[in-house]
């Protein structure tokens, strides 16, 4: 007979791996040293991930669905035109203010732990985001906001300059607040650096 899930433990699991990823290297990261960061026993671990690199793959899996239920909440607001964009700005900020110090382990293409299977994976999660964010651009585009043209390339792109605004205020050593980031990533977007 297979132990129920606790969704509270996996929860203190996944939030001590990715303590523990943003400290140190995986290569340094023992599971011993998971289940204590969680307060668990290691066997508690196996009940939940097969192994280290199920461990951390989920880790970043779940941040990954996280901008993709956001995205699907923007999708699904009504919102219509520039509105609709920078709703969908706005969540993606959100997600990416709220995981800052993941922010380097995304943008490297690199996942610690992740094999080529997890790694794919990923990918695919990650493909699906852009197809989401492509989907709404896809609706700015429809409104007259964007030119139709290669909306997954100006998705992958929106996504970005969503990250490097991000990074921009860790190296600047600025605050700004969500509606002037939003802002600026915006009109950015839909105008370009040569204003």
């Amino acid at each position: 007979m297979k132990t129920p899930v606790s969704e509270d433990k996996k929860r203190l699991i996944l939030d001590a791996a990715r303590r523990l990823l943003v400290q140190e290297d995986f290569q340094d990261i023992a599971l011993d040293a998971v289940a204590r960061e969680a307060g668990v026993a290691k066997g508690t671990l196996f009940l939940y991930y097969r192994s280290k690199e199920e461990l951390f793959s989920a880790v970043f899996s779940e941040l990954v669905d996280r901008v993709g239920r956001e995205l699907d909440a923007v999708s699904a607001s009504g919102l219509r035109g520039r509105a609709l964009l920078e709703r969908a700005v706005e969540a993606v900020l959100t997600q990416f203010e709220q995981n800052h110090d993941f922010m380097s382990q995304f943008g490297s293409g690199h996942f610690p732990a992740c094999g080529s299977r997890s790694r794919g994976k990923l990918l695919e999660r990650f493909l699906v985001n852009l197809d989401r964010l492509t989907a709404i651009l896809k609706r700015c585009a429809g409104d007259g906001l964007l030119a139709p043209e290669d909306l997954q390339t100006s998705a992958a792109f929106l996504f970005g300059l969503c990250r490097n605004s991000i990074v921009l205020q860790g190296l600047l050593g600025r605050k700004e607040t969500l509606e002037r980031q939003r802002r600026r990533v915006v009109d950015f977007f839909l105008k370009g650096a040569g204003r």
